[in-house]
């Protein structure tokens, strides 16, 4: 979609007091709602996004003696859509097809037999364009570990889809990271962290841009549990202070060595022990008591 002209149109609507919807915005007199649902289906979101446009468009008008005067008020056209992710445990629980709508009428109370001649048609409608990304996780396990894709998948790309992959990506590795009995996660052979995925995305060209820029990962740290923040926040820190290392020592060793130092920044502004710091490096990279040791010395800010 190519718009003349894109407006921001955030909607804070009662059923979530100042909680804005995920996206909306106002392009060639359409008005787009967008939203995302996790996990569970919910059947009352084409009452929820009524609820969102309805204030959307309320928000176009000037004045609201507008309403009640002898000139038409026009609207922007509203289109609501909705990306589902989420992860099943068997292929039974997933729809036949990506696309399909859902309605607010199918939500409406059944009426008695003589009723239904005179009411054949709802005289209030909203339908929500569905874009169904969730995956078994067979599917996630194949796809983290061979790039596998389903096939359902096949005819769809772009942002929306790559979108849904990192989401179940994440949820994925956050469950198979508790290793809790008999729970039908199982950690992949090729990652062992939400950040190990991220990089693994990267490397599969999926929000390259996004993914490597510290301001907007620093926005998703939220998702992540503590370890995962303190591997990918000491990862970036240690990119950029290896490439300082590597231009002087040797490339390599100065990823590594940048690495560690990340990881100590990142120790101590959570206000982890120094101690802890130590065990950590000594054991994630391999080094020995006194070489990390040293490392503290020099990078622990006192």
């Amino acid at each position: 979609m190519e718009g003349k002209e894109i407006t921001v149109a955030n909607v804070r609507p009662v059923l979530f007091g100042n909680r804005e919807n995920d996206l909306s915005f106002v392009t060639d007199a359409i008005f787009y709602v967008m939203t995302e649902n996790q996990a569970t289906v919910c059947p009352n979101v084409p009452y929820r996004l009524l609820e969102y446009i309805t204030s959307g468009l309320r928000s176009t008008v000037d004045s609201e003696k507008l309403l009640y005067s002898k000139k038409r008020v026009c609207f922007p056209i509203p289109k609501l859509y909705m990306l589902q992710t989420g992860l099943e445990s068997t292929a039974e629980k997933l729809p036949e097809k990506v696309q399909y709508d859902i309605r607010l009428s199918d939500s409406y109370m059944t009426v008695e037999e003589q009723y239904k001649s005179a009411l054949t048609e709802p005289d209030l409608e909203a339908v929500v364009h569905v874009y169904d990304f969730r995956m078994t996780l067979k599917e996630m396990l194949d796809y983290i570990e061979s790039g596998i894709q389903p096939e359902r998948f096949a005819s769809y790309q772009g942002d929306m889809l790559d979108y849904a992959l990192t989401a179940n990506g994440i949820t994925y590795i956050q469950r198979a990271a508790k290793k809790e009995k008999q729970s039908p996660y199982v950690m992949p052979a090729n990652v062992s962290s939400v950040a190990d995925y991220l990089g693994l995305l990267i490397k599969r060209d999926i929000f390259v841009d996004l993914l490597t820029d510290k301001e907007v990962c620093d926005m998703t740290m939220a998702q992540f549990s503590r370890d995962d923040i303190l591997l990918y926040q000491g990862r970036e820190e240690g990119r950029e202070e290896g490439r300082e290392e590597g231009r002087e020592e040797g490339r390599e060793e100065g990823r590594e060595e940048g690495k560690k130092i990340g990881v100590i920044h990142t120790y101590q502004k959570l206000g982890i022990p120094y101690e802890t710091a130590r065990q950590y490096i000594m054991e994630e990279f391999g080094t020995n008591a006194e070489e990390a040791e040293k490392l503290l010395r020099t990078y622990w800010k006192v």
